[in-house]
């Protein structure tokens, strides 16, 4: 049975006073517009995703919840009782954003400062870090997600699977035809890393030649 689909005012009135057909209806509302909209802005495998897909629900409900969305005078409001520019679903996403830089900082394992030896060299490190520190930090993860997904299908494949499905080398060599001993993967790993953090710098620069234009 399809849930019956509300206009965002009733979804937040609904949801503020526990009616079940509605925190229903938006959790559906909220999943279908998510799965047709979430491979535009993120770069996950499914079980990350649904992992963000659900904390975001989660935070969306609790926003309503302490009513930090709510209605008034027929009006959707947020943060200081701002009337929404927008749609209650673009808002979800933007949390599932930040859910995902949250998922990004911490599989990428740069964030913190560590990595080891065998699967995440000294070099790699530097390189991801001149990629995302001092920056807008989700804007940088969407582009190199993003410039990872356009890369040819072998250091796609790669980087893929090594910073966001988190295998290990010996995982990867098994997966991936062509590579045979663990040096052979490191050098084009970071090959691979080389070449991405060119295209996301240079990616980086004209949004950022942009965004000054506009602002």
């Amino acid at each position: 049975m399809i849930p019956k689909v509300y206009s965002d005012t009733a979804y937040v009135d609904g949801v503020y006073v526990r009616d079940r057909a509605v925190e229903r209806s938006l959790y559906y509302h909220c999943r279908d517009y998510f799965d047709e909209n979430y491979r535009a802005v993120f770069f996950v495998g499914d079980e990350y995703r649904d992992e963000i897909f659900q904390e975001s629900f989660i935070k969306l409900w609790e926003n309503i919840r302490d009513r930090k969305i709510y209605v008034e005078d027929g009006e959707l409001k947020g943060k200081d009782g701002e009337t929404f520019s927008g749609k209650l679903t673009t808002y979800f996403m933007s949390i599932a954003r930040l859910k995902y830089l949250e998922w990004s900082r911490e599989s990428l394992r740069v964030v913190y400062g560590t990595y080891d030896d065998e699967n995440f060299s000294a070099k790699e490190y530097e390189l991801y870090k001149s990629m995302l520190y001092d920056s807008d930090d989700e804007t940088k993860l969407e582009i190199i997600a993003d410039c990872i997904s356009k890369m040819p299908k072998r250091c796609n494949q790669i980087l893929t699977m090594f910073y966001y499905d988190g295998m290990s080398l010996d995982e990867i060599i098994a997966s991936v035809p062509g590579i045979d001993s663990k040096n052979a993967l490191k050098t084009r790993k970071y090959k691979c890393l080389v070449e991405l953090k060119t295209s996301v710098m240079r990616v980086y620069a004209t949004f950022i030649e942009l965004k000054d234009k506009i602002l």
